[in-house]
Parts: C-alpha cells; sequence; structure tokens
C-alpha cells in the first residue's frame, strides 16, 4: 500500500543522504505495545546492517505516553493518535523532521527505501513488549533511587525582577559559578506584582536544559524565599529620590534588617550572603551582621567586584591590554559611597613592551601607565562615568557588567580564586588597616577552594594610601549614621590609625 510513497520518498532525500552520509530515527512508545516492540527491533536490524542509519529510541510509561505524544505532535504539527511513532530527523538543517507515521508505515518505509522487513510475528511481539514493559519500570525506579539521593542547594535571589538576575541566571545554573557538579534550586523573590514576569523568567530559565537545575521557583513571601538557602544574592536597590539621606539610610536600615532576621531564623547556619545592590551596601551588610547572631559574620560581604572591573578595564585601555590582564587592582572603602582606587600593587600580563617573559610574566601597573597626575585625576573621573557612558550609550542599564561581577565574586568564594592574584571584597572588619572591628569595608582578599575568604593583611601600604584609607573611615562614620541605628564603634582618629 505504501511502497511506491516510501520508495518516491526516498528517492526525494537520497540527495540529502549523499551529501550528509547520516540517517536518523527516532522510534517513540509506551513500554508495553507490541507494535513499538516491532518497530524497535526492525530499527535496530537497520542500524547494525547500515552503518550510516542511526537510531534513537523514547520509550514511556502507559500513563505518560497519551500527553507525550499529544505535546510533540502540537509543537511539530503532525497527526498521529497511535504507539509508535517514527520519523526522520533532518540533521544538517535542523527543523521538525519527517513523520513515519507508525509501526507498518516504519515498515514499509524500510523494506522500500533499504530492502529490509521485519519477520517478527505477533506472539514474539507480545513477549517483548512485557520485557519492555518490565525493563522499563526497573529503569524507572532505579532513577528515581538515584534522584533521591541527589540533595540540591538552594539559592535564592532577591529584586528577581531585576535585569540583572536575568543576565546571571544562565551561568549560575549552568555550574558556572558554584560548581559544575553543584545541583541546585533556584528561588526567584520580588513582590507579588512581578510575579508574571518572573514566571516567564522561571519558564525561560527551564528552557535552558542545564543539567545542574533541579528547580526554579517564584516566590513573594520571604520566609519561604530564604528556607534552607545556603546561598543569597540580593539586588535590592531602594532609590533615594526625594528622601532625605537620614531618610533614605533608615529604610535601608529596616529593609535589610528585616532580611536578616528571616535568614537568621530559616536559612542553613553556613549560608553565604552577598549584597550587590547599587544601594548603601557596605551599611546594610553592617545591619545585617548585628541582627543575624546565628549566622558567622564572614558569610555576610558587600560586593566591590565591579567597580574593581571597571578600574581595570581604564588601565587596560591605556595600556592596550585586556581588561582580565590587570590584577592586584585594590578598592579600599565603601565602592557605592567613599572609597579609593589603590593601584599601587596592581601588575600588568600581555603588555607589549621591551621586554617578553612567559605568560605569567607581568609589569608594574603604574610604572607603564608613567603618569601620577593622570592616575590621580582623570582616572578617577573616568571610573566614576564609565558605567553611566555605558549605558547611555546603550539607552539601558549596564547589567552584564555587574552580573558577571556577581557571579564571579561567588564563583571565587566556593571555589577558590586564582593563585597569586588578590581581589576587593566588602568584608567585616577584624581591625586590618586600622579600620574599626564590626565595620564592613572593602579590602584586598583572595578566596580558598574549601569556601572562605581571607584579607591580605602583610601590603606594605605607602603614607600616601594609609591616608586615603584613614579619610574613607572618617567619610563613613562622620554620618553619624551607625550612631543612630545602634552600631556602637568608639574610634579615636589618631595619626597612627593605620
Amino acid at each position: 500500500m505504501y511502497s511506491e510513497y516510501f520508495e518516491q520518498l526516498g528517492r526525494r532525500y537520497h540527495g540529502y543522504l549523499g551529501k550528509t552520509k547520516m540517517a536518523k530515527f527516532v522510534i517513540a512508545g509506551h513500554s508495553d505495545c507490541p507494535y513499538f516492540a516491532r518497530a524497535e527491533l526492525l530499527g535496530d536490524k537497520l542500524s547494525i546492517n547500515l552503518p550510516d542509519f542511526k537510531l534513537h529510541k523514547i520509550v514511556k510509561t502507559p500513563a505518560e505516553w497519551k500527553s507525550w505524544l499529544s505535546e510533540v505532535c502540537q509543537q511539530r504539527g503532525w497527526k498521529h493518535e497511535k504507539s509508535p511513532l517514527v520519523w526522520r530527523e533532518l540533521i544538517d538543517r535542523g527543523g521538525k523532521g519527517v513523520l513515519i507515521g507508525g509501526a507498518n508505515e516504519f515498515q514499509e518505509y524500510a523494506q522500500g527505501y533499504y530492502g529490509i522487513e521485519s519477520q517478527l510475528v505477533s506472539s514474539d511481539m507480545t513477549k517483548i513488549a512485557a520485557e519492555n514493559a518490565k525493563i522499563k519500570t526497573e529503569m524507572d525506579k532505579e532513577d528515581a533511587e538515584i534522584r533521591a539521593q541527589s540533595q540540591p542547594v538552594n539559592v535564592c535571589i532577591t529584586n528577581a525582577s531585576s535585569h540583572v538576575c536575568y543576565a546571571l541566571l544562565n551561568s549560575l545554573t549552568r555550574g558556572d559559578v558554584l560548581g559544575n557538579d553543584v545541583e541546585m534550586k533556584v528561588r526567584l523573590f520580588d513582590n507579588g506584582d512581578k510575579k508574571e514576569y518572573l514566571e516567564g523568567v522561571r519558564m525561560e530559565t527551564e528552557d535552558l536544559a542545564h543539567g545542574l537545575l533541579r528547580g526554579i521557583k517564584v516566590e513573594t513571601n520571604i520566609t519561604a524565599a530564604f528556607k534552607d538557602c545556603s546561598t543569597i544574592i540580593l539586588l535590592d536597590e531602594i532609590l533615594q529620590g526625594d528622601k532625605s539621606k537620614e531618610e533614605w539610610i533608615k529604610e535601608n536600615s529596616e529593609h535589610f534588617v528585616n532580611y536578616a532576621k528571616v535568614i537568621d531564623k530559616v536559612a542553613d547556619k553556613s549560608v553565604k550572603v552577598l549584597i550587590a545592590g547599587h544601594g548603601p551596601n557596605n551599611f546594610n551588610a553592617t545591619m545585617m551582621i548585628k541582627n543575624a547572631p546565628n549566622i558567622p559574620r564572614q558569610n555576610f560581604v558587600a560586593l566591590s567586584r565591579l567597580v574593581e572591573n571597571q578600574a581595570k578595564s581604564i588601565i587596560a585601555e591605556r595600556l592596550h591590554v585586556n581588561t582580565a590582564g590587570v590584577v592586584d587592582l585594590i578598592v579600599w572603602g565603601n565602592p557605592n559611597g567613599q572609597h579609593y582606587i589603590d593601584v599601587s600593587k596592581s601588575r600588568v600580563h600581555g603588555y607589549d613592551g621591551a621586554i617578553i617573559g612567559p605568560e605569567s610574566f607581568s609589569v608594574s601597573g603604574p610604572e607603564m601607565v608613567f603618569d601620577r597626575q593622570w592616575l590621580e585625576t582623570e582616572y578617577i573621573e573616568l571610573v566614576k562615568t564609565k558605567q553611566n557612558k555605558a549605558e547611555e550609550a546603550m539607552g539601558h542599564a549596564a547589567v552584564l557588567s555587574q552580573a558577571f561581577a556577581i557571579n564571579s565574586t561567588l564563583m571565587h568564594w566556593c571555589n577558590g580564586s586564582p593563585s597569586g592574584q588578590m581581589f576587593s571584597l566588602g568584608v567585616c572588619s577584624n581591625g586590618w588597616y586600622g579600620v574599626p572591628k564590626g565595620l564592613v569595608f572593602s579590602y584586598p582578599v583572595t578566596f580558598h577552594p574549601k569556601g572562605y575568604w581571607c584579607v591580605v593583611q602583610d601590603i606594605d601600604l605607602s603614607e600616601e594610601v594609609k591616608g586615603r584609607i584613614l579619610e574613607t573611615i572618617k567619610v563613613w562614620l562622620s554620618t553619624s549614621l551607625l550612631k543612630s541605628y545602634q552600631c556602637t564603634f568608639v574610634i579615636k582618629f589618631t595619626e597612627n590609625i593605620i
């Protein structure tokens, strides 16, 4: 009945096969279907006898079959109602493929095009179908047991309607950040009026099909969002607008203190919390530490990497090197407020100078710039305005750089930073370099592969750098905001505070 049709179909795609020398067929069916068994064995026979014939099998339980078949046919524009379903993939062109049909149509195709047919009788088909059903049940049980042993970590992102969240999800769920063997469940937290948008983000993240993602959920309840989390990324930004600085800081304090109390109560006790919005991050981190006594204070950090990367890129542009080639540049203080960019210890890799060395060879950043006045004036202004210029040129927020700063910081925090390099991070001071204990301050740090950071404490600072750091501390404390919000620090500013 179908022989002539399939002979014509075979001739139609003969040129295609001649070019690719590859034919891939997909046979799908439910596990206890005798006709699926017949098509499966015919496919196996073709695979054995034809080296360029590739076969893929999809086995579903009887309960799964109907909905799966309906979804596939709807996506591909086919009409088919029974098991099995056989089609041919267009390997070199993509697209929905060519529908063959069921078991009979597949047999006619194989006979008309390849001269091979199935000799399987009905009793054998029924026996093999029963074996298939048994194997499918055993495999599903084994798979369920493996999944039960999986213990994915919980990751929460707040202000998840932010485009920064959207930009960081791909790398995060792919395994680039927490580790390439760390399974995770992601929670997107935001206000209820953002739920529809976040459901779209959730669906698109699922469509990335990353193997480490074990679930993604939209949350509007903060307790449910933070419960048992091992990583929390806070993207919250409270705009100052027409508020006075005191009102703005008070609003930040109340917001992040509330977060801290919930985290202290329901999150994993070893949770890593990264404060990464554009607000007063050091202040917010300080307030969270004060109000989460059950979480180690070293587990709350504030993002410095964005300003650090921006500062590196300006140096790299001037010296005509890759931004990644500029290392050991330090941001002291509050990256979103008063801070000091210290290039005195910076090194440059890949500089095209008179001396050429191996990949590890580097030269002094200040010596290569060779313009101290530029470093103290124009350079600082270029760093301050870089993000605004980028956003004006694009017509939207510069979210890629912020997302990368977040992801790279977490990657180093969880897996360790490159040996011999230091990075900037806002951490709770233990008195290092004269900064008052308990104050969150951006320091040079290294990251250990076991998941903790260490402040680099043996840097020989010039008197100029010491003075600049002292200035940032004074500005930090002069607002009297810490005193207003029960953060008591007793400071005596002397010449030898550092």
